[in-house]
Parts: C-alpha cells; sequence; structure tokens
C-alpha cells in the first residue's frame, strides 16, 4: 500500500505536465500581413474614392496619411472599411 501511495503524486504530476505540454502550441511561421490598397473619401459617404497608401487588416493603430483615415472597400466598391497601418 505504501508503495502505491507514493505513485499517485508522481502520475498526477506526469498527467499535469503532460496535459500542459499537450495544450501549448507554437507557430512556426508568423502570419503574413495582407497588403491591401488603401483609398482616401471624395465625399462622406465613401461613394467616391482617390487611390492612396497600401494599408493592412492586421490589428493595430488605423492606417493614416497624416490625420486624415485611409479606407478600404467593400464589396460594392464604396471606401468604408476600416484598415489597419501595416506592420512592416
Amino acid at each position: 500500500m505504501k508503495r502505491f501511495s507514493k505513485f499517485i503524486p508522481m502520475a498526477a504530476l506526469a498527467l499535469g505536465l503532460v496535459g500542459a505540454l499537450s495544450s501549448f502550441t507554437t507557430s512556426t511561421e508568423a502570419k503574413e500581413a495582407i497588403n491591401i490598397q488603401g483609398y482616401l473619401k471624395a465625399n462622406p459617404f465613401g461613394t467616391v474614392c482617390n487611390t492612396s497608401i497600401m494599408c493592412s487588416d492586421d490589428p493595430g493603430p488605423l492606417c493614416t496619411v497624416g490625420t486624415t483615415q485611409v479606407w478600404g472597400k467593400d464589396a460594392s466598391g464604396n471606401c468604408v472599411v476600416e484598415l489597419r497601418r501595416n506592420h512592416q
């Protein structure tokens, strides 16, 4: 019985280590930033757009030129999609 009572804590430790290591994931590949063409709104509705700088959809600060926000186009071609600054 003594031998069995020493085995239980070791088994619990081993199970804990296996569980921790199996849930730990590492990314070997960094996510590649997607360059998206940015546009400046020529009107408040974003129906008229002027080509601007390249931006990204990664999380981070808004894509701007000076203090003017740069937008991406939606499926209808309107400049209403928020873009983020490239981190390259």
